[in-house]
């Protein structure tokens, strides 16, 4: 976990090593994962509403966020330059970084500017990555993130469409938790 969490760092720093390097102990992708989900779950918990499955359709969606991205970089990345190694252990050591935006969740007010310049910096710190390692140019590396969004849409609605169907997960309360959102948002602008 030691070495994981000072490849974070360096990642941070901007010092990126070859793919080959981000190898890590498959209980520390469980304990990151596990982690990340909670935190999302924590963000959308209002958006979501108070269900018994979102927990588990939230932590299973960042799974599949962080596959689909490693994945996706893959066949694009690969496509253009064939490196041994895959992005799994990069991705997972980059998107650990967006961990200390928790803290925005107990102090909005206060931490909402800074947490949203940290999270822009994490994904400036995650493109960088793509770009050194990959020895590659920014733009196929956005060709990658285009088709990530497309995946992550495609495979997100899948999830929900399954989770709905077995009984998880009621839409509806998660359409009236959003619609009470953003009549609260309206209401308190003015705006309709």
């Amino acid at each position: 976990m030691y070495q994981f969490f000072l490849d974070a760092c360096a990642a941070l720093r901007l010092r990126f090593y070859p793919k080959t390097h981000y190898r890590y102990n498959p209980l520390i992708f469980v304990t990151v994962l596990l982690a990340l989900g909670l935190m999302n779950m924590a963000n959308m918990s209002q958006i979501l509403g108070r269900q018994t499955g979102i927990t588990i359709f939230v932590i299973v969606l960042t799974v599949v966020r962080w596959g689909v991205l490693s994945m996706a970089m893959e066949i694009i990345l690969g496509y253009y330059n064939k490196q041994p190694g895959y992005w799994y252990g990069y991705v997972l050591a980059t998107e650990v970084l967006i961990l200390p935006t928790l803290a925005t969740l107990y102090w909005p007010q206060v931490l909402a500017a800074p947490g949203s310049l940290w999270l822009l910096w994490t994904l400036v710190v995650q493109i960088c990555g793509f770009v050194r390692i990959s020895q590659q140019n920014i733009f196929k590396v956005f060709l990658g993130y285009i088709i990530y969004h497309l995946m992550f849409f495609l495979a997100g609605g899948i999830l929900l469409l399954l989770f709905s169907t077995m009984g998880w997960v009621d839409i509806n309360s998660m359409s009236d938790a959003f619609r009470q959102i953003l009549e609260a948002q309206s209401a308190g602008t003015g705006m309709r």
